[in-house]
This record gives C-alpha cells, sequence and structure tokens, in this order.
C-alpha cells in the first residue's frame, strides 16, 4: 500500500470510497449532494478537490494495486489558538473503504498527514472527531482538548441588526487574527474556506458575507432546511446578536452555529448537539 497527494485524476476512486455501499444511481447531482457532501458524486467533487489543490491543501489517498481504498484532507493555517497564533494541520476528513476498514489504512493516513504536517512546520494536528473515532484518535496520541462547544439554533425573533455593513467577500487575511466565535465547527480557516471559496452554485451558497460591529460574519444556507441559515462569525461574542438580527432581516427565521455554553445560554439558544475539536502537538 501507498499513500500519496491526489490529483484530480483520483477523483473516480475517491468518490468510490466515500459511496461504497450507497445506492445513489437514481439521484441526481444535487439530491447526492445533500446525502453526503461533493465526496458523493465526480461532479461535485472535482470542484471541491480542485479548490482544495489550488490553495495548497493536502488531499490524500491510500493505495492499493491502483485501487484507491482511503481518503484524508488536511487544511493548513495559522491562526489562533489558545490565545496565540498557531501553525495548524487540520484534519477534516478521513474515510476507509468498508472493505479494508480495521487494516490500519486510517492509522497510515494520518501518520502520513503528520509527516507532512512537521515538514509545513504545523505545531497542532487537530481534528473534529465523531464520537465513535475517540478512541482511533486516542490511540494516535491526539491528547489534548483544544475548544469544546455546543451545536445552537438561535430564533431570530427578538434580535435586530444594528450596526451591519453587507459585503460581497472578505479575504483571509482580514479575519485570520480573530477568534471564530460562533460557527467553530472545524478549524477557522476550514470554515472560512467552506464558506466563501468552496461553492457549490445551487447547492450549497453563500447567503451573504458582512461585518458586524467589529466582526466579520458569513450566513451559509442549508439546503433542504427552508427558513434556516448557518453563521459564522469572526471576532467579538457581543457581535452575534448583530448577525442574527442580519439573519432575520434576510428571512430566515432560525439561525443554526456553534457557541461556548455561556454564549449560548445569554442568546437563549436551543441545544441540538456538542463539538469538541481535539489535537497533538508535532513540535
Amino acid at each position: 500500500m501507498i499513500v500519496k497527494r491526489a490529483t484530480l485524476e483520483d477523483v473516480r476512486g475517491i468518490v468510490d470510497v466515500h459511496t461504497a455501499g450507497e445506492t445513489l444511481s437514481t439521484l441526481s447531482v444535487r439530491e447526492r449532494y445533500l446525502r453526503g457532501g461533493p465526496w458523493m458524486s465526480v461532479e461535485t467533487l472535482a470542484i471541491h478537490l480542485n479548490n482544495l489543490l489550488l490553495d495548497g491543501q493536502l488531499p490524500v489517498v491510500a493505495v492499493v494495486e491502483g485501487k484507491i481504498i482511503g481518503e484524508a484532507e488536511v487544511f493548513f493555517s495559522e491562526e489562533p489558538l489558545g490565545g496565540k497564533t498557531t501553525r495548524i494541520a487540520h484534519l477534516d476528513v478521513i474515510e476507509v473503504h468498508p472493505d479494508f476498514r480495521g487494516r490500519g489504512i486510517g492509522r497510515k493516513l494520518v501518520r502520513f498527514v503528520e509527516d507532512v504536517a512537521k515538514e509545513r512546520g504545523a505545531e497542532f494536528i487537530t481534528t473534529q472527531p465523531d464520537e465513535e473515532a475517540l478512541g482511533f484518535y486516542k490511540k494516535l496520541d491526539f491528547d489534548k482538548i483544544l475548544y469544546k462547544g455546543l451545536l445552537v439554533e438561535i430564533s431570530s425573533e427578538e434580535f435586530r441588526s444594528g450596526e451591519v455593513k453587507p459585503l460581497h467577500y472578505f479575504p483571509w487575511e482580514a479575519v485570520k487574527s480573530l477568534q471564530l466565535v460562533a460557527g467553530r465547527f472545524q478549524s477557522s480557516y476550514d470554515m472560512w474556506f467552506s464558506s466563501l471559496r468552496d461553492i457549490f452554485a445551487g447547492i450549497q451558497e453563500l447567503i451573504e458575507a458582512g461585518k458586524a460591529g467589529n466582526s466579520f460574519y458569513a450566513l451559509k444556507s442549508l439546503p433542504g432546511r427552508p427558513g434556516k441559515v448557518a453563521l459564522f462569525l469572526w471576532g467579538l461574542k457581543e457581535d452575534i446578536p448583530k448577525a442574527v438580527g442580519r439573519a432575520k432581516e434576510l428571512g430566515f427565521e432560525k439561525v443554526l452555529t456553534v457557541l461556548d455554553e455561556e454564549t449560548a445560554e445569554s442568546l437563549g439558544a436551543e441545544k441540538k448537539g456538542e463539538v469538541q475539536i481535539i489535537g497533538k502537538r508535532l513540535h
């Protein structure tokens, strides 16, 4: 088995890994995306993978006898971590074909990623694991809890936007030194990239970017959830109500985001789940 950096020639094989056991032949490209993201069809994965490669990020594949049996995706960035700007490698995606699970493929993908991350000067490798994957990462020495938050839903009814300035776009440089205080489901850069760069027309789109007080926000569509929108906000917690108020002005009754427990309680948010980002020090 070899692990290598993925190219656009690997699109079909990566889709086969992510869709193994799925019945998708009667579904449209949009329906496939809604079922599991860009990995569900060649059309959307080609766009997603191309965006990663153009951005200098790291998609990798595990290959046995010419067949792709696993895939991982990593985002490199410098962003606030524990009050200090830190270079991190965030493991956003890892998937192994069902026929090859339990053979150490996932572990080899992570080890390959760690080696590249060290070469690129990353201080930490981080990830946001599913609960059932915590044991896997513990065995690989992911022993630091770097963030805990709540996935919540906020009713926009009582909020007002106030000082809000809609924008078409804002660059990463504008927010890289700011805390992602709302919507930290993955790394800060990961959420900026998926909201403003990795867009799929007619499926997963940016509703609006802008400034709310001294903070930057992005409102992103939630396909299949009418009246709801996802919120990401870089900056100050006190600006979150302004962004929620802006969502109301745009016609959204509910806002889905990730907040710390204290902020969620102050906004009257309804808890939907928990989010935990864990990490491993590399240097």
